[in-house]
């Protein structure tokens, strides 16, 4: 080969070399930069769960509302959590404690 052919030759494998340099890095910044292709699906998946957790919430606060409803409209439901949580009785009741055994062995 001469001298010519063997320079021919070199610029060609340059030349793909250089443009196989320059697709790779194109590649990798669409693949790995800040608006990436792999942050995008990151990001779909956040966003699908988040609305997962929106609608999880909005369920939850309409049960809420239902709650705090009834507790301002019936009294029965007053006394009935009076009852429960602060361990009220009428006059005249008598109030009897279930313990499990394992709440007893815990106390000693």
């Amino acid at each position: 080969m001469n001298r010519s052919a063997k320079n021919k030759k070199f610029r060609q494998k340059l030349a793909l070399a250089l443009a196989l340099g320059i697709t790779g890095v194109v590649v990798v910044s669409f693949g790995l930069g800040n608006y990436g292709w792999i942050r995008t699906i990151k990001m779909h998946k956040r966003q699908a769960s988040l609305k997962r957790q929106i609608m999880v919430n909005l369920a939850h606060n309409e049960i809420l509302k239902r709650e705090i409803r009834l507790v301002r409209e019936n009294r029965l439901v007053i006394e009935a959590l009076v009852r429960e949580n602060l361990g009220m009785v009428k006059p005249g009741e008598v109030s009897y404690r279930f313990y499990s055994s394992d709440s007893l062995n815990r106390k000693r």
